[in-house]
């Protein structure tokens, strides 16, 4: 039918090389295209890596963190958006002063904390971000007056059972019953 077609009726049809086992195949001219190599490509000792991670060092990476973090990243410390800005502005202003480490130190959070808000980039939009201060201050007015309260709690039993240790203990045991 496709001889039909293109007029191709007194035209024979040449062999396949896979009819023809006897005739001797060239691919040479292939090895190029099965290697990777292009004529125009540069060569690989000098292209430049991709920025992106390879699917093997992604893995990798995502098993170091869990052997780090098991029970998943839920840092001890949080930092208000105030002092992770104040943090970054501290790491642009000077960054050999104000390593990694020392950042840590200073905040009292792990280096990894340090790490990951110097790499974010991520900022709330106007909303959201006054109401997230409204609630910061919020949380932090309540953890004070927590703070306050228990305080001036222990504060009372100290009192208290300093005040009878320190009652019996000036008394000689004659003048316990004899006050002047």
């Amino acid at each position: 039918m496709a001889a039909r077609k293109w007029g191709l009726q007194g035209v024979t049809r040449p062999r396949s090389i896979l009819e023809d086992d006897d005739a001797e195949v060239d691919l040479s001219e292939d090895n190029d295209r099965v290697n990777g190599a292009h004529p125009d490509a540069t060569p690989a000792h000098l292209r430049r890596p991709t920025g992106k991670p390879t699917p093997q060092q992604h893995k990798a990476h995502r098993e170091t963190l869990r052997k780090t973090f098991p029970e998943g990243w839920a840092p001890p410390r949080k930092l208000s958006r105030e002092a992770m800005e104040t943090l970054r502005q501290l790491q642009r202003m000077d960054p050999q002063t104000f390593s990694t480490p020392m950042l840590a130190d200073r905040f009292k959070i792990s280096p990894e904390a340090v790490r990951r808000i110097l790499r974010s980039r991520w900022q709330p939009s106007m909303e959201k971000r006054t109401a997230l201060l409204a609630k910061e201050g919020l949380e932090s007015l309540q953890k004070k007056a927590g703070h306050r309260a228990q305080r001036s709690h222990d504060l009372e039993t100290l009192n208290e059972s300093s005040k009878l240790s320190d009652f019996d203990s000036d008394l000689e045991p004659e003048d316990k019953f004899h006050f002047r």
